[in-house]
């Protein structure tokens, strides 16, 4: 889930960095994936750096990082595992605020008793809209690709499932959009 923020300068991606084998016991809690960020020099990519509590959170993974096209707001999962099983994933947002990021809070108009994962800030019918995989009713099958129209704030429209020649009776997941392709 590497993202390169707009201008090129930040790099954003999911991991555990490490090399070491993850065992889960009670010796170690540290066991959640965190979204890093390394900066662009002249010497090439800096040494990575998780972001801090307001992001990165205790107890869940933390993932799927997409940015607006102007660079102020971020947009992550943050799931929670049974096992090997995802059982809750919710899409939050933080806004920049100087050279970091703010609290998180989730996204409204999206999250529900239901998954959603994946997001991904593009544009749809000329306004900005947030793709994302979520297992909602209304599908096609399993996970399926939805959008929800930015209305402003941090709030967004009503989810609008991509529909069939998009969705199958499967699972749909990691939507990426660029430059008008999705």
């Amino acid at each position: 889930s590497a993202f390169l923020a707009p201008g090129g300068k930040e790099m954003y991606f999911t991991s555990w960095q490490t090399n070491d084998l993850i065992v889960v016991d009670d010796e170690n809690t540290d066991i959640y994936t965190k979204i890093w960020r390394s900066n662009r020099s002249e010497d090439g990519w800096e040494k990575p750096t998780a972001l801090g509590g307001n992001i990165n959170r205790p107890g869940f993974h933390t993932s799927n990082i997409t940015i607006s096209p102007d660079g102020n707001r971020m947009y992550f999962a943050r799931q929670q595992l049974e096992g090997n099983v995802l059982n809750e994933s919710k899409i939050y947002m933080a806004e920049k605020s100087g050279n970091d990021w703010g609290a998180a809070k989730e996204v409204n108009g999206i999250n529900g008793n239901f998954i959603v994962t994946h997001p991904s800030v593009g544009e749809l019918y000329g306004k900005e809209v947030l793709f994302f995989s979520s297992n909602q009713d209304g599908g096609q099958g399993q996970f399926d690709l939805f959008y929800a129209t930015y209305k402003g704030d941090g709030v967004y429209g009503e989810p609008v499932n991509l529909g069939p020649k998009l969705n199958t009776v499967g699972n749909e997941k990691t939507p990426f959009y660029r430059d008008g392709i999705l």
